[in-house]
Formats: structure tokens, sequence, C-alpha cells
């Protein structure tokens, strides 16, 4: 079995009773009056994040941010007219096929920082009529929406479900966000004609792919600005997260280019060639600023003078159009080897003239972020 993504806009039709969102393709459709809720609906993670999801917009504003998300790839969108409600009423659940029967992951508080609590995420898997009806029991989830979720999962040739916010309200339960996996081999269903669609991936990201497809490290690449100012060679996936979440939080989120990351102990080449395609970003901006931001967590086996060795090969030889620039580039970082790492690229930098600043692992792991975005704004 191949599992491959749906629209939102699939997913929903097939969930949510009397459906309304706008599937949005040509742009043509026309909105009605009133505040919409309007994304990319390609089967991007953490829209939010990305800046690839608006809320409460109107239908002029709607139309702007679609062919602003054009410009960067993006061919299908979704407009939902805006659900009025409480926060404390948003929860998470999810369904997943597996070799048991249906994990079920509950949690009474849902939203786009659900990763942040773990603990508070109930598990268990449905292979009965009495599993069934202890989840319900311990979830508080209504039991028709549950049973009929339940039922569209196999009758749909569901492989994975995720519902993040589903807003709870008694017996009423409301997808805002649906994520899909299904089965590739399924006979007639009725998702067929919903498949996703992959963007038109941007160059660097082809090379990025290209090259991660040689090594076993994790390389990553997603261009989101190609004209922002605050460009990202990030290491390690939770680092980065809470790096990027950093600028959106500071409200400059719009100016982030590029989102990804380098890790699992990439050689010094293969860090070279990723850092290469950031660089090449950032040169091709045409933001009147622009800072190169250098971070992530403290490594357990990626060696920091090995990668920083690599990126500062890729730095070297644009040195000079750096430069031309007024490039700052802005560190943070810890692991193994992680002093002469830093000394290495805090003489660098310092010679070639685009000192920022450099931070260890004794410094928070946003300092390098929250410099960059003082030097963007001054």
């Amino acid at each position: 079995m191949s599992r491959i993504k749906i629209t939102e806009y699939a997913a929903k039709r097939m969930i949510v009773p009397g459906y309304v969102g706008v599937p949005i393709a040509d742009g043509k459709e026309k909105l009605p009056k009133g505040r919409f809720v309007v994304k990319v609906d390609q089967g991007v993670k953490k829209r939010m994040k990305q800046g690839l999801l608006k809320v409460g917009v109107n239908a002029a504003d709607a139309k702007k941010h679609m062919n602003e998300w054009r410009k960067k790839g993006f061919t299908r969108f979704l407009a939902e007219p805006l659900y009025p409600h409480d926060a404390k009423d948003e929860q998470y659940l999810s369904l997943e096929r597996v070799r048991e029967g249906l994990r079920l992951l509950h949690a009474k508080e849902g939203g786009i920082d659900i990763e942040a609590h773990p603990e508070g995420v109930y598990v268990t898997t449905l292979t009965n009529a009495e599993d069934f009806e202890r989840a319900v029991a311990e979830t508080g989830l209504p039991r028709e929406f549950l049973a009929k979720l339940v039922d569209t999962f196999e009758r749909e040739y569901c492989a994975f479900l995720e519902l993040n916010p589903l807003v709870v309200e008694g017996k009423r339960a409301t997808p805002l966000d649906a994520a899909v996996l299904v089965d590739s081999a399924a006979p007639a269903a009725s998702w067929k004609d919903g498949v996703v669609e992959e963007r038109v991936k941007h160059e660097a990201e082809a090379h990025v792919a290209e090259l991660a497809s040689t090594t076993p490290a994790s390389l990553k690449l997603s261009v989101i600005n190609p004209h922002g100012s605050l460009f990202l060679l990030l290491s390690g996936g939770g680092g980065s997260i809470v790096i990027a979440d950093e600028a959106q939080l500071s409200g400059v989120g719009d100016l982030i280019a590029n989102y990804g990351e380098y890790s699992g102990g990439p050689s010094r080449e293969e860090t070279y060639l990723y850092a290469k395609e950031v660089i090449a970003l950032m040169l091709d901006s045409k933001a009147k600023k622009k800072a190169l931001i250098i971070a992530g967590g403290v490594a357990n086996f990626t060696d920091v003078q090995k990668t920083f060795a690599g990126i500062i090969d890729a730095l070297s030889e644009k040195a000079a159009a750096l430069r031309k620039q007024r490039v700052r580039i802005f560190v943070r970082r810890g692991g193994p080897n992680e002093k002469a790492g830093l000394a290495h690229m805090r003489a660098f930098l310092e010679r070639e003239g685009l000192f920022g600043s450099v931070y260890g692992s004794d410094a928070v792991i946003t300092s390098a972020i929250s410099d960059a975005i003082a030097f963007i704004k001054a």
C-alpha cells in the first residue's frame, strides 16, 4: 500500500456533512461577502507558521494572498467561512491504520502547539466495539461524530487522518483543519479527484532534494519568500522550528525567506553544497537588508567544526558579493567540537566583514535570530 495525500477540501467533503468550503484553482472563483479562512491546499504542513494560511480576511484580501502564493509555485487553495469559536474548545484527534487496528490519539488542547504537550495526549488502539466505547468515555468526544469518523475512515480506504484543531462544543464537533493520507491502490472512492498536486519546486529545493537522496543525513529546504530578508541555515528539526517561530512571534514572519534543516551528521562537502543553495537564494533576493542565521540546538553527533567548515567554504566563494550587499551573519550553535567550530566561524566573519554575532550552547537558542531581527529592523 502506498499512502498518498489528498487535499483538505476532499478530506472535509468526506468528513463534514454539508461542507461549504470553496476550492480555488484558476482564481476566477467568486467568494461571497463575509470573512474567510484562506489557505494553500496542497498537503503542506505547518501552514500558519509558513504564512500560507490567513484568518478573518475578506474576499479581496483572500484573492491578494492567493496571488502571492501563486508566485511561490502553489496552485490549489481553499477558502472557508470563518468559524467563530472559543480557543478553549480546540482539541486534537488523529486516527492511523496500524497492524493491531486503528490507533487513536486525542488531546483536550489542540492547535499549532500540540507537539509541545505530549504528556496531554491520550493514546489507544481500536480493535472492537469495547475499545470504541472506552475511547468515547476517555476522550469525551461526541459518540455519533466519532462513530461516523471511524466508519468514513474504513469506507474511504484512509491510512491516516488528523483533525487539528477540532472544535468540540457539546455534541457538535467541527474540524477546522484536516490532513488525510489514503491508500493509492484503493478502488473507487470519493477522494479520487482530490489527490494532492505537488507545487512547482524552486530550483534550489530541487537541488537540495537531489543532494538529500544521496546521503543518510537529513537535508531539507523550502523556499517561502524569495525576496525575504531573513535567510535560515538551521540544524536539527526541533531547534529549527523554535528559531523560525521566534521570527513569526516577533511579527516578521513575512520576512522569512526559507525554511529547512541540515542534520544527521552531514559531511563537510554535503554541508558546503547545502549552504551554497541558501547563499545563492540570499544573493538573489531583492530585499534591501539581509541577514543569514546559522543556528540550531545542541547536536548529539553532528560535528559543529566539520559542518561549519563546509559553511565557511560556501561563504568564502561569495564573500565579496555578500559584503557588497551588506549582509550580516548571526550564529548560535552547540555540539561536538563546538568551541573550535565557533572560533573558526567568528574569525572568518570578522576577517570578511560579515560579523553579526556568534553564540555557543551557553546562550539561549533564539539569540542569533533575535539579533538578526534587530539588525533588519534597525
